[in-house]
């Protein structure tokens, strides 16, 4: 069945992923600067993809976001460096991934939200880039 809550917390760690990094890429300060200005530059580049889609989608299912999924996470960075802003990266992003299966999982009986369905498996697949460079960053 359809989960109006389980659809915000999708919209809302995607927002929050994409906005720490886009605070992250114009915040990162120190020698390896340049390095995570660009990696933080891709992550929301790829974090943002689709957001204008899984709406469009959602709101299909007639689901009516609100101004709370987009608002971001608030305050301020708790750091300027790099690998400190890569764990908070990482974290967001593990947190975004775990809510876009629990998502997908709920709907995969709902014959209407198949495309839905279909949509929040290409956003796993992009999170899971994201995780991996974000990890590739940290040697693990």
């Amino acid at each position: 069945m359809f989960s109006p809550s389980l659809a915000s917390s999708v919209l809302k760690a995607k927002h929050d992923l994409t906005i720490t990094a886009q605070l992250s890429h114009w915040s990162v300060r120190g020698s390896d600067f340049y390095e995570f200005h660009l990696l933080f530059e891709r992550i929301y580049e790829e974090a943002d993809k689709s957001t204008d889609v899984l709406v469009e989608v959602l709101r299909g299912l007639g689901y009516t976001p609100t101004f709370a999924e987009f608002a971001g996470p608030g305050g301020t960075l708790p750091s300027f460096n790099g690998p400190a802003l890569v764990d908070l990266m990482l974290n967001r992003s593990m947190e975004y991934y775990a809510r876009l299966i629990s998502f997908r999982n709920a709907l995969e009986k709902e014959p209407r939200a198949v495309g839905l369905v279909n949509l929040l498996e290409e956003l796993a697949q992009t999170c899971n880039t994201i995780i991996y460079l974000l990890s590739a960053f940290k040697g693990n």
